[in-house]
């Protein structure tokens, strides 16, 4: 996905590799057969866009909060 180290999250240190592993944790129970075209970063959330034209927002902590 991408190639973070640490990520600071509401005042605490959280590894990116944790993040990786709840969005790929909610990607592959909730959606195990989409593709992923893009994967932006805002300031405090992560979009993921899938080719079926879904858009996932995950937090700072990348837990799902909204799908498009």
């Amino acid at each position: 996905m991408v190639n973070w180290n640490i990520i600071n999250s509401n005042g605490r240190k959280m590894s990116s590799a944790q993040i990786r592993k709840n969005m790929v944790s909610f990607m592959t129970r909730n959606h195990p057969c989409s593709i992923i075209d893009s994967i932006e970063r805002k300031y405090n959330a992560y979009k993921i866009h899938l080719m079926n034209g879904l858009c996932l927002i995950f937090d700072a902590d990348g837990r799902n909060v909204k799908s498009n």
